[in-house]
């Protein structure tokens, strides 16, 4: 990946997290937002955004993301306005379940481990 495409990702997420932290007045958008990974392709028309959403249930989870999906033409006006880029890219949000994941497998270690010293 090119630096400058290295520059713009960041650039992209951190507009994003400020953005949905602090500007989206969509009152269906719930949890803590945060914007995990951001990948811009080299000609600039498309950009792939992984968020993970913690503090809620399953449903309550998906029902966020949606809403935050119908957040994206305000998002990419966002984008336009204060990243210098001669094209704004479409926004495809994707959820990020990694870290639940995650979560889940060191329950299942930490299980292990108490049945081990038995």
């Amino acid at each position: 990946m090119s630096n400058r495409i290295e520059r713009v990702n960041a650039e992209i997420k951190k507009v994003l997290a400020n953005t949905i932290a602090n500007d989206l007045r969509n009152p269906n958008v719930k949890g803590f937002i945060t914007v995990t990974n951001v990948d811009t392709t080299n000609d600039l028309s498309h950009c792939n955004v992984l968020v993970s959403i913690y503090g809620l249930t399953e449903e309550e989870k998906q029902n966020s993301f949606y809403a935050l999906i119908n957040c994206v033409p305000f998002l990419r006006k966002t984008i336009a306005h204060k990243v210098d880029l001669r094209i704004t890219p479409e926004l495809h949000f994707k959820l990020d379940n990694g870290l639940d994941e995650s979560e889940k497998m060191n329950k299942i270690l930490s299980k292990l481990d108490i049945h081990k010293g038995e």
